[in-house]
C-alpha cells in the first residue's frame, strides 16, 4: 500500500521529484540525505555522503542488513561481483543516476534475486532494454527522472510484477503494457502528457489496472491543464461522430476544451477536416460544437448552409479555398457573418461582393480576426473597384491578404485581361471617360443637395431663434395667404 505523504515526517521532507517513491510504508530516506545532510549510515562505503563533502563523483553503494542496498551515482560492479554482503540484495535503490540511460540487463548478473527496484535521477531519459525476466521481482520504482518513453514490453518478462510506479518523469505518451503476472497496479501520475495523442485506451475496461488515471493532467499547450479522462472521452465521441456517412472521409479533432463559465466543465472545440475530398456542397451534417472547418479544393458552388444549417451554428472559422464560389450575397445580414472569426474564400470565382454588407457585418462583430479574398477574378468596373478599395483600405489589417487582391478589365485595344492591384488601381485606370463625366455629375449633385440641406437647416434654425427672441414669423410666412 502507498503511504500518504501527510502522515509521513520523511517523507514530507523529501524533494517533490523524491516523494513518489514512498512505496510500503517506506521512504527513500537515503536519497533525501544525500541532498539535504551528510549521511552516516551503518556499514556505509568510505565516501559515502553529501556533495558538500567533497567526495568524487564516483558510483558508491552500501549495504543495510537484512537485505537493501542504496547506491549513489551509479552502481559499484566490483564489489556485487566480489560476492559477500551484496549477494543478500532483495531491495536495490539507485540514487542520482548518473546516465542518460539505464540497462536493467545489467542487474540480472548482480543481484538475480532483487525483489524491489527504485531509480531516481534527472538524468536518465531512456531504457535502454525491455527488462528481462527476474524471478522475484515484483516492485519497480521508476520516478523523479526525465524518462520520455517505454516500450510496451519493457515489463513484460517480470512474471511476479505487482506494482510498478512510473510517476515524475516526462513521459508523453503510452500504450498499454503487456505483463505477463495476473495483476499489476500501475501508477503514472506526475508526467508530460501529450493530450493531442491518442490514449483513448486509458477509458477501456482493461485499464483499471492504472490505478492513478483519473488525476493524470495534461501538459500539452492544447489541454494543458485538462485531465486526461476527460479529453480522451471527448476524443472518442468526436471519433466516432465522424463516421457519419456525411463526413466519414473527413478527419476530426477536439482543438481545444474550454472551460465553463462556472468551472464544473469543459466544452469542447472541435476541427474538422474535409479538405480535398470531393464535395459538391457543404456538409449537411458536422458534430456539435464544431468551430473550425477546413473545406479547401473541393467542388463547392455556394455557401447556402452556412444561413440554413442549424449545424453550422457554431462554426466561426470556415476555410473554402479553391472552390467554385460565385457569390457570397447569401450571407448579407446573416447571424453567421455577424459572429464569424474567419472565412478564408482565396482561390474561388468572385467578381463582386456587396462592400456595404460585408462591412456592416465586420463593424458589427467583435470577434471578427481574418479575412481572405485573394486569387478571385475581381471585375475592375469603376464603381465596385472604387468601394472595394476603400473597403480594403479601411479593413486592411483584417483583410490579411489585401496586397495580393487584383482586379482586371478588358483591355479595349487588344482585348486582352489586364490585372491590377486593388489597393494602388486609380480611376484613371479602370473609369471610361463616360464614366468619368457621369462619376463627376453624380459627385456634384452630391455636393450641392449636401449644401441645401445645410443651408435648410441654418434657416430654420435662424427663424426659430428669432421668433423666440422677437415674437415674430419669418417674412416669408407672412407674405403667404
Amino acid at each position: 500500500m502507498l503511504l500518504a505523504l501527510a502522515t509521513d515526517p520523511v517523507a514530507a521532507q523529501l524533494p517533490l521529484s523524491l516523494q513518489n517513491l514512498v512505496v510500503e510504508n517506506v521512504a527513500i530516506e537515503e536519497c533525501a540525505h544525500r541532498i539535504s545532510a551528510p549521511l552516516h549510515a551503518p556499514g556505509a562505503a568510505p565516501g559515502v555522503g553529501t556533495s558538500g563533502h567533497g567526495n568524487s563523483n564516483r558510483p558508491a553503494c552500501y549495504f543495510t542488513p537484512p537485505n537493501r542496498t542504496v547506491c549513489f551515482r551509479g552502481i559499484e560492479t566490483k564489489r556485487f561481483q566480489a560476492g559477500g554482503k551484496f549477494n543478500l540484495t532483495r531491495s536495490l535503490i539507485l540514487c542520482d543516476w548518473p546516465m542518460r540511460t539505464f540497462d536493467p540487463v545489467v542487474l540480472r548478473r548482480l543481484v538475480p534475486r532483487i525483489e524491489r527496484l527504485a531509480v531516481t535521477g534527472r538524468t536518465l531519459q531512456r531504457l535502454e532494454q525491455d527488462f528481462p525476466a527476474f524471478p522475484y521481482l515484483r516492485m519497480v520504482n521508476i520516478t523523479g527522472t526525465r524518462l520520455n518513453h517505454t516500450g510496451v514490453s519493457a515489463f513484460y518478462e517480470l512474471d511476479r510484477l505487482q506494482v510498478l510506479n512510473l510517476r515524475g518523469n516526462e513521459l508523453e505518451q503510452i500504450q498499454p503494457y503487456r505483463f505477463r503476472s495476473g495483476h499489476v497496479e500501475v501508477y503514472l501520475q506526475g508526467n508530460l502528457w501529450n493530450c493531442t495523442n491518442d490514449m483513448i485506451w486509458l477509458l477501456k475496461e482493461q485499464s483499471r489496472q492504472y490505478v492513478d488515471k483519473p488525476t493524470l493532467v495534461c501538459k500539452d499547450w492544447k489541454y494543458t491543464g485538462r485531465p486526461v479522462l476527460t479529453a480522451m472521452e471527448y476524443k472518442r465521441v468526436v471519433r466516432e461522430s465522424c463516421l457519419h456517412e456525411e463526413i466519414w472521409n473527413c478527419s476530426c479533432h477536439v482543438s481545444y476544451l474550454r472551460l465553463s463559465d462556472n468551472g464544473l466543465s469543459f466544452h469542447p472545440m472541435i476541427m474538422v477536416n474535409c479538405s480535398d475530398r470531393g464535395f459538391y456542397q457543404l456538409p449537411q451534417y458536422l458534430p456539435g460544437n464544431t468551430t473550425v472547418l477546413h473545406i479547401a479544393r473541393n467542388k463547392l458552388q455556394s455557401v447556402d448552409s452556412l444561413t440554413t444549417n442549424e449545424h453550422y451554428r457554431s462554426v466561426q472559422d470556415i476555410y473554402l479555398d479553391d472552390n467554385r464560389i460565385t457569390s457570397i450575397d447569401i450571407l448579407e445580414d446573416t447571424i453567421w457573418l455577424d459572429n464569424f472569426r474567419i472565412l478564408s474564400l482565396r482561390g474561388n470565382r468572385l467578381n463582386r461582393i456587396r462592400v456595404y454588407s460585408v462591412e456592416h457585418a465586420m463593424e458589427r462583430n467583435p470577434g471578427v480576426g481574418k479575412l481572405y479574398l485573394s486569387n478571385n477574378p475581381w471585375r475592375c468596373g469603376c464603381r465596385f473597384a472604387i468601394r472595394f478599395q476603400r473597403f480594403l483600405r479601411k479593413h486592411e489589417s483584417l483583410v490579411a491578404d489585401s496586397r495580393n487582391i487584383t482586379c482586371y478589365f478588358i483591355n479595349d485595344e487588344d482585348g486582352r485581361k489586364q490585372y491590377l492591384p486593388v489597393l494602388t488601381v486609380t480611376p484613371n485606370d479602370i473609369c471610361r471617360p463616360s464614366e468619368h463625366n457621369t462619376a463627376a455629375i453624380y459627385n456634384t449633385l452630391s455636393i450641392i443637395f449636401a449644401s441645401l440641406i445645410v443651408l435648410i437647416f441654418t434657416k430654420l434654425g435662424y427663424d426659430y431663434y428669432h421668433y423666440r427672441k422677437y415674437g415674430k414669423l419669418p417674412w416669408l410666412i407672412m407674405k403667404m395667404p
